[in-house]
């Protein structure tokens, strides 16, 4: 067993996300392999969450850039614990997925597809006969609803067809996906035969501790989705961590007893001195405002229960039931969270809005976290192509007079 302060934990977990290296990433391929997965959303007040994990990576990283990567076959798109681009090598691990997903399907899909298999048939014809193709190629022709969302029977067809594995996204444009036969997406160099199950289990062990440096059963069972612990160990706590001890027997894992947080925490046997590295992050640009979705903190237990930061996206919630705003971004400075912001991007006005910066009690905002806070900030409205920056409300209102000055409000 390894003890270790929680500075220590934070530090090691923000590195091995690739938040705190001495310099950012050049490769976007680099960090997508590293954090395994890369979640996409709609949300656009600012850059979309993928754009945002990879710019607080990746040094020179250009909104919309990782697309490229999809195109030319070093990513593919599919359902890790959500959306998601990822590395291509981990692709057999995903047509296991593929495989449970056609053989569990819930009971309304099992109906639509048993009801609907000539729509499926057509869809797939299509496909094949005319290459890439998008839901809006189709018009809905009974008019009916599909299964899920109220998609017309087309789209529903398109995603039961990608979900299985027939289909595969050859590209996004202007976000729209388009579908194309797999083994037309897939380059022919990667394996497309499902990944053992016996292998299953080491896999998710090497990969997710990887990623995250540091976790529990539940980081564990959440990082590329449940599916695949609720099959091999049915979200147990008992049987994981006993799965966990059989790795540590081996040499694999390692536990981590993280001073005044309780509960087993694990890590990869392999880090154990470079968790105990006195890390030096690059002070000048060391905080970032973090997508809410990106992989530090979108499961919400996690920097609650590592950082007692306690976040929630209010976009899902009632206009007058928020706090905050509608979406706010964490800010973390070097391996601290120490506030948060309601942030927009008025695109075609160039502009960048500031709704409100609200700091944590407990941080000390001094003179050289004013700096980085205002190198921080321009650097985002540069990312964001705006050419001026307005702060509506800060909190506590005493730094107003310093962070306006240092920004030239």
């Amino acid at each position: 067993m390894l003890e270790i302060d929680l500075p220590c934990a934070q530090q090691f977990v923000i590195n091995q996300q690739m938040l705190l290296s001495e310099e950012s990433s050049q490769s976007i391929l680099e960090v997508i392999k590293r954090i395994h997965n890369v979640q996409i959303d709609t949300i656009s007040v600012v850059a979309r969450s993928h754009d945002l994990i990879l710019y607080n990576r990746c040094n020179n990283y250009q909104t919309k850039e990782v697309w490229e990567y999809l195109k030319k076959g070093k990513l593919f798109e599919y359902w890790s614990h959500a959306a998601c681009l990822l590395p291509i090598e981990e692709y057999p691990f995903y047509v296991w997925k593929m495989n449970y997903r056609k053989n569990n399907l819930r009971p309304r899909w099992k109906k639509w597809v048993i009801e609907n298999q000539s729509i499926i048939d057509r869809i797939y014809n299509h496909v094949e006969n005319n290459g890439a193709t998008c839901s809006a190629d189709f018009k809905n022709e009974s008019s009916k609803a599909g299964v899920w969302w109220s998609w017309k029977e087309e789209k529903t067809a398109l995603e039961y067809l990608f979900n299985i594995g027939k289909l595969a996204i050859a590209y996004r444009e202007n976000f729209q996906k388009y579908y194309d036969l797999t083994e037309r997406v897939i380059p022919s160099n990667i394996d497309t035969k499902p990944m053992n199950e016996e292998e299953l289990p080491y896999y998710l062990v090497k990969t997710i501790f990887t990623a995250l440096g540091i976790g529990n059963y539940k980081d564990f069972r959440t990082y590329v989705g449940s599916g695949v612990t609720s099959y091999l160990w049915n979200n147990r706590k008992k049987a994981i961590e006993n799965f966990f001890d059989k790795c540590i027997n081996e040499d694999l894992l390692v536990e981590i007893k993280i001073k005044g947080t309780p509960g087993r925490h694990f890590a990869l046997a392999e880090n154990q001195e470079k968790i105990l590295q006195d890390l030096k992050p690059n002070t000048k640009k060391s905080m970032k405002f973090l997508s809410p979705f990106d992989n530090l903190i979108r499961e919400r237990n996690y920097p609650k229960r590592l950082w007692n930061f306690d976040y929630k996206l209010e976009a899902y919630v009632p206009k007058n039931e928020r706090i905050y705003g509608y979406y706010v971004l964490p800010i973390l400075d070097k391996h601290e969270f120490i506030g948060r912001t309601n942030i927009k991007t008025h695109r075609k006005e160039h502009h960048l809005e500031i709704k409100g910066l609200f700091f944590e009690e407990k941080i000390d905002i001094d003179d050289e976290r004013i700096t980085r806070l205002t190198i921080a900030i321009k650097d985002f409205a540069r990312f964001h192509h705006c050419e001026s920056i307005s702060i509506n409300k800060i909190k506590p209102q005493k730094l107003n007079q310093k962070i306006e000055s240092q920004i030239n409000i």
